[in-house]
């Protein structure tokens, strides 16, 4: 059962219109929320507070929040001020101002999809203590509510049909009257805890949808991906192998997943965007057994995550047998794609496509080498400063003496063509890293180019025995030598992060700002001025048990920025009309 949107348009024909688009939404939102995987909860859904029926399952496979009306108003006041466009929150304030009447603005709204003989009946969750004072305002749209034997009210929407129920402070909305009966007797048990944490909240149990309905949604999926296939002028034994381990891993998930949680918040208290998920699989799994494999370790490369940084990205983590043995496969498959698709080029010789087959296979094998000794540490840096820029990276390998043989073996190979860098090898070593040198003239055309590197880009490249290094111009080796001091004395890992990533926009706009000078650029630094952060992106990954959680967090700094640059877009399309 779906509903019409196009009935309910909070239109300019009446106030109280808004409040049958509400409930209309309410009810359509559990419908969206039926067909998708599944998810858990804290709670079981009793009937109306009493035992449910013998070998029925009453635990939700789907729960979707939306925080309260007061939270929501809050965050998109704040959001739509960080950005400009104040007007957007004053709205959805005026919206919601005639829509909650007589609804509780302090309480979330959620909607619960148990699955009742097989089938997923959604139920709206509404936080008022007297539904019929938010039915009554609704007379005008929907006609009066009519109200059953048990107390049950009934209204019409559109063709569709609408069951609801007083239960405590909440009202318990279903489009079948029976299904009322498996509304929980508490629903801020089930929805308050994600309804307080994120403005919009998706949890999926995936384990609670029956055998049957999965072995049906992947095969689908197969079925998709055939006629895809079929549809591919080039498709070949390679991609169709390659096409089919990946249906092969993607069964694996949706049979071992346990849990899918997805939260969006616009938090207005930190200032702050958060998208947060979290994953969980079954225990005992092979896929259990993979994410287990993940945790922290010490790092050599952590020295990188640095508070004046424009940019960092580490992660230092263990490899598990079967996560190695996942990746072998996935990898073995893309080889094969990449040598046909090599194959069927006529821009390289035989010849050429046999070496570049082969250079391709000794790098996958480096890192596979590298990841079968249990783990990876990987650090990456990035410095800004008026005309001034420094890029780093460190990284645990294997053979550090076969990256370079590698990279010996790519110089040979492109050594007297007429545009090729310039190679010097084993110009110098320090504390047991051989240094190598990768140099290219700056064409003079490229004047921004030259204003960064100079003349020329030098590429400076360290190889030790279990480490591979690189700097991006002169300025950064100093950074490369840092890296290297640390190698020796790995840091103990603090807490349970496997990666982070973070991106300060400041610093990189005062440098972009210092090569070239750019109105957009300017607006958006003034904004940073006054902002609470650096123009902050952050990206953490946490080890958890069976599982991980992810977070990615724009700052508030970031917000005001976009914000300035869309203003300063929109002014300069006003100038050009005049």
């Amino acid at each position: 059962m779906r509903l019409s949107y196009a009935r309910f348009q909070p239109a300019r024909q009446g106030v109280s219109r808004l409040a049958t688009f509400g409930l209309a939404a309410l009810v359509a939102l559990a419908g969206m929320a039926a067909p998708l995987q599944s998810v858990t909860a804290q709670e079981k859904l009793t009937p109306g507070g009493g035992s449910a029926v013998a070998g029925q399952t009453t635990d939700p496979v789907v729960v979707v929040t939306l925080g309260s009306i007061d939270q929501l108003t809050r965050d998109l006041n704040y959001f739509s001020g960080a950005i400009g466009q104040p007007q957007l929150g004053g709205m959805f304030a005026m919206m919601a101002g005639t829509f909650t009447q007589g609804i509780d603005t302090n309480q979330p709204i959620g909607v619960v999809v148990p699955l009742i003989d097989g089938a997923p009946e959604p139920i709206a969750m509404l936080p008022t203590a007297n539904v019929k004072t938010v039915l009554k305002r609704m007379e005008a749209q929907v006609g009066p509510a009519d109200e059953l034997d048990d107390g049950t009210m009934v209204i019409a929407i559109g063709a569709n049909t609408v069951f609801i129920r007083q239960v405590g402070n909440w009202a318990v909305l279903a489009r079948n009257r029976s299904v009322l009966d498996r509304a929980p007797a508490d629903p801020s048990a089930i929805i308050g805890e994600m309804g307080a944490d994120f403005d919009i909240g998706v949890r999926l149990a995936v384990q609670q949808v029956p055998p049957g309905m999965r072995a049906a949604l992947i095969g689908q999926i197969r079925q998709g991906f055939d006629q895809a296939m079929k549809q591919q002028p080039n498709a070949d034994d390679a991609s169709l192998e390659y096409a089919a381990q990946s249906i092969e891993q993607l069964e694996q998930v949706i049979d071992q997943t346990e849990e899918l949680m997805i939260g969006i918040d616009i938090d207005s208290t930190n200032r702050r965007i958060l998208l947060e998920t979290e994953f969980t699989a079954v225990a005992g799994t092979k896929l259990a057994r993979i994410y287990e494999g993940q945790k922290p370790i010490p790092s050599a490369y952590s020295s990188v995550i640095r508070e004046d940084a424009a940019g960092y990205v580490h992660f230092a983590g263990s490899i598990g047998p079967e996560a190695l043995e996942q990746a072998q496969t996935s990898i073995d498959g893309a080889l094969q794609m990449v040598k046909s698709a090599l194959s069927q080029t006529d821009k390289l010789s035989e010849e050429e496509r046999a070496e570049a087959t082969d250079m391709i296979r000794r790098v996958v094998e480096l890192i596979m080498d590298s990841a079968k000794e249990g783990k990876s540490d990987f650090g990456a840096l990035l410095l800004t400063d008026a005309n001034k820029l420094q890029f780093a990276l460190g990284s645990f390998v294997s053979d550090g003496g076969e990256a370079a043989s590698i990279v010996k073996d790519i110089a040979a190979k492109v050594q007297g063509h007429g545009d090729a860098p310039n190679f010097e090898f084993d110009v110098d070593n320090y504390k047991g890293v051989n240094m190598h040198l990768i140099s290219a003239d700056v064409p003079a055309s490229e004047d921004e180019v030259q204003k960064i590197f100079g003349d020329q880009v030098r590429v400076h490249i360290g190889t030790g025995p279990k480490s591979l290094y690189v700097a991006l111009g002169d300025a950064s080796v100093p950074l490369m030598k840092q890296m290297i001091d640390s190698e020796g004395s790995p840091v103990a890992p603090s807490g349970s992060t496997l990666m982070q990533m973070q991106v300060n926009l400041m610093p990189i706009l005062q440098f972009a700002q210092s090569i070239e000078n750019n109105d957009a650029i300017a607006a958006m630094i003034d904004a940073l001025s006054r902002a609470d952060d650096a123009g902050e992106l952050r990206i953490v990954s946490e080890a958890i048990e069976n599982g991980q959680v992810s977070r990615i967090i724009v700052g508030d700094g970031m917000l005001q920025a976009i914000g300035a640059a869309a203003r300063q877009a929109q002014q300069a399309k006003i100038n050009q009309g005049f």
